[in-house]
């Protein structure tokens, strides 16, 4: 029983690698997404050349940017971070696990050396959690909700 599990473990520690480096590569993909919709906004509120309907329309689209910004911006990198964090804590457990059944004083060393960096990083994945969680909870985010229930209250005031 304990061999099966020990051989299952390097394919266990590929897949949370491979998952971790898939994150990661969505982040980029999703952050040079949002580079060309910058840019395309950029071009359209050229494009526009003060027409009210088109700038209302370029304003809408701005508004999506910015609140996908605020997660690439600031939630975006504490998530990458604790995802790293996370994959250094499992490299460092698997580590630990594969030389558990091993003795002497460099088998000894080296499981005290993984066990004290998978604590290091897994109290580095809860900081870098918590972190992304508070600015989730905590930080303002771009919307105009809220002014436009002021218009339709308006307008129905008007009538």
């Amino acid at each position: 029983m304990k061999d099966a599990s020990l051989s299952s473990l390097p394919l266990l520690l590929i897949a949370v690698t491979l998952a971790v480096v898939a994150f990661v590569v969505y982040r980029r993909r999703e952050t040079a997404a949002l580079a060309r919709d910058v840019a395309l906004a950029r071009d359209l509120r050229d494009a526009a050349d003060g027409d009210a309907v088109r700038l209302a329309a370029v304003d809408e689209f701005e508004t999506g940017i910015y609140q996908r910004l605020f997660y690439a911006g600031v939630v975006g990198p504490k998530l990458r971070s604790a995802a790293f964090s996370l994959l250094g804590l499992a490299l460092s457990l698997g580590v630990a696990v594969l030389l558990s059944p091993l003795s002497g004083f460099t088998a000894s060393t080296g499981k005290a050396v993984a066990l004290a960096l998978a604590l290091g990083f897994g109290i580095a994945a809860i900081a870098f959690g918590a972190w992304a969680l508070y600015h989730v909870v905590s930080t303002p985010r771009v919307s105009f909700v809220e002014s436009y229930a002021d218009d339709a209250n308006e307008d129905e005031d008007d009538d």
